[in-house]
């Protein structure tokens, strides 16, 4: 009796061990279909892109005009004025700054962070609105070599997190083609990311407050009292919520890759102990 009681122990404990065969199967089964979605999924947008980038783009660059910085009465004043201004950030007193654009495009040809821009953008005028530039960057279309972006663009400057966001309103390519709105969107993104991320500038130029463009000239300010690290516009957030939906979706499937990993190791050493 008591050997049939230690049997049917045995083959319920057996039993409670068994790895469950259907959870891993779907788990994987799901992982498959969610790597396979993404594949199909990124396969078309790459195959977009490529199309949106070669009808907006050309093969040679028409560089832009790059201002010259001979006049060293006018670098100098440019040098000092921007000086002044980031002193007083720095000592936490209200500041402001004016640049016509004239001295913006003597700033990109003068100032190493910006060397990105030179002979890349160009400002042709400041209206109340717009800051209306020539530009011609590189661009790439697939794993098709490098490509120009040659045009007009119009930037709209806004304040995010205490630092100047360009929101670009229009792209207009010289090949006659209309820019897709995401990437026009996209663009002024990656095109002053590396001014954004700088930790050498950001005790000043993200502790800004408002930035307005008047009288052909584009007018930054900073107040201690009135800076918000944490206000971003809609069209910025727009993009920092994608970005966000993007980081969410990654670490899903890396979450569920770990859990099927995991399964199939305890699934793997229960096999061999049983052997």
């Amino acid at each position: 009796m008591s050997e049939n009681a230690s049997t049917e122990n045995q083959a319920e404990q057996e039993g409670k061990e068994k790895p469950n065969h259907i959870a891993g199967c779907f788990i994987f089964l799901f992982i498959l279909a969610t790597v396979l979605f993404l594949a199909i999924f990124s396969w078309w947008q790459y195959r977009d892109y490529k199309e949106a980038i070669i009808q907006i783009s050309e093969e040679t660059q028409s560089k832009t005009e790059l201002s010259s910085t001979s006049d060293e009465a006018k670098v100098t004043a440019l040098t000092k004025k921007i000086s002044d201004f980031s002193d007083k950030i720095r000592n936490r007193e209200q500041a402001s700054m004016e640049l016509d654009k004239d001295e913006l495009n003597l700033a990109i040809a003068h100032y190493d962070k910006l060397d990105n821009l030179q002979s890349t953008l160009f400002v042709k005028e400041i209206t109340d609105t717009q800051i209306i530039t020539d530009i011609a960057f590189e661009v790439r279309a697939g794993f098709d070599g490098q490509r120009f972006l040659n045009g007009e663009m119009k930037l709209r400057p806004v304040i995010a997190k205490g630092s100047i966001f360009p929101i670009a309103d229009e792209i207009t390519p010289d090949t006659g083609s209309k820019m897709p709105p995401k990437m026009t969107r996209e663009f002024p993104t990656l095109l002053f990311i590396s001014y954004r991320n700088d930790k050498e500038i950001e005790d000043v130029f993200h502790k800004l407050s408002t930035v307005e463009l008047k009288g052909g000239k584009m007018i930054i300010t900073s107040d201690p009292d009135k800076i918000d690290p944490d206000a971003i516009p809609e069209d910025v957030s727009m993009e920092e919520s994608r970005g966000l939906q993007l980081f969410l979706l990654l670490t899903f499937i890396f979450v569920s890759t770990l859990a099927f990993v995991f399964w199939f190791k305890k699934f793997k050493a229960k096999q061999i102990a049983k052997d």
